[in-house]
Formats: C-alpha cells, sequence, structure tokens
C-alpha cells in the first residue's frame, strides 16, 4: 500500500505520516521512518531534531534510516512486516538532482525507489512539499526543480492507494480510501 501526502511547509504533513503509520502498525508491525534531509544549515538542523525528539518522545518505537540519494537501496531492510514513512519526497529530490553525479533518468530513478519501497513493505506513506502554489518567478535551476517535483508527484499519486493534502494539520484526502 501507498498512501502521498503533500502540503505546506509545516502544514502537519509528518504529523498525519506518522499518525497513519502508528494506526496501521498497531501492536503487529514494525515502524520505519526514512529520513531523505540532510543538516545543512542550522534551520534545518533544528527540524531534524524536532522531527527525532518527536518521534523519540512517542510511545511507539522506530527504527530510522537517513540516506538523501538512492532510496531503493533501503529496500533490503524491509519486510511485509514493516510500515515505512518516507520524509520528504522534495529533500529527496534536491539531493538527488544537485547531487555530484546526478542520475540523467532523475524522475525514473525515483518512482523506481518508490516503487521498491513499497513493494518491500507493508505500508509505504510518502510525504511531500508543494511549492507550485505561488507565482514567483525563479532562476532556470529552480524552476526545473520545481517542474520534475510536480512531475513525481503527479506519477506516485498515480500508483498510490491514496493521496492527501494537509493543510493546517487538517488531511484533505484527494484519491483513495482512508487506511
Amino acid at each position: 500500500m501507498l498512501i502521498f501526502i503533500s502540503g505546506g511547509v509545516r502544514s502537519g504533513k509528518t504529523a498525519l505520516a506518522e499518525n497513519f503509520a502508528k494506526k496501521a502498525a498497531g501492536r503487529t508491525y514494525r515502524l520505519n521512518y526514512i529520513a531523505a534531509g540532510r543538516a545543512t544549515d542550522s534551520e534545518m538542523e533544528e527540524r531534524i531534531m524536532r522531527h527525532k525528539e518527536g518521534r523519540l518522545q512517542s510511545e511507539a518505537v522506530w527504527r530510522t534510516f537517513e540516506q538523501s540519494v538512492n532510496l531503493h537501496e533501503l529496500a533490503v531492510h524491509y519486510s511485509k512486516r514493516d510500515i515505512l514513512v518516507l520524509d520528504c519526497l522534495t529533500t529527496w529530490l534536491n539531493h538527488e538532482m544537485f547531487s555530484l553525479t546526478p542520475n540523467p533518468c532523475l524522475l525514473s530513478h525515483m518512482l523506481m525507489g518508490v516503487r521498491r519501497l513499497r513493494d518491500s513493505s507493508r505500508m509505504l506513506i510518502v510525504v511531500s512539499n508543494e511549492l507550485s502554489f505561488d507565482a514567483a518567478r525563479y532562476s532556470p535551476e529552480v524552476s526545473d526543480y520545481i517542474r520534475l517535483l510536480g512531475k513525481l508527484h503527479q506519477e506516485t499519486v498515480k500508483i498510490a492507494d491514496s493521496a492527501y493534502l494537509a493543510e493546517c494539520g487538517i488531511p484533505l484526502m484527494k484519491k483513495g480510501v482512508k487506511p
């Protein structure tokens, strides 16, 4: 099963994903958190720490995997006993796109990663940010990034069982049925 959750910055996406995961896991399945972000500045350090602290304070036990590129490689760590939260598609794309050796077939590469993670687990919950709500003009690189993220969102939602938009901590179902 694949659930896609997007929304604006600090809209409650991660909390929603973690709550879905905890509910799905119950006492039977293992909870796993795939952190695609890297601490590149003090704001990102703070956000990563806040997310880690939230999982540590939770009654649930989380296994955390920190990897920013080639997430398909993590699939070997999971089985149908695992519930995965991938946070987030936005930072994963950033790291893949702007790595020293970007994959020339980036969209296919990342979708293959999503499929492998989904197929190797009981449930994959993918979190991402909506970046195309404004009409600002950006540099060509940022515009390319936003276009690719939009295409990645569309293709991920096509293979997802459910899709949500988080606004002010409220999940708005866009596709599928509640998990």
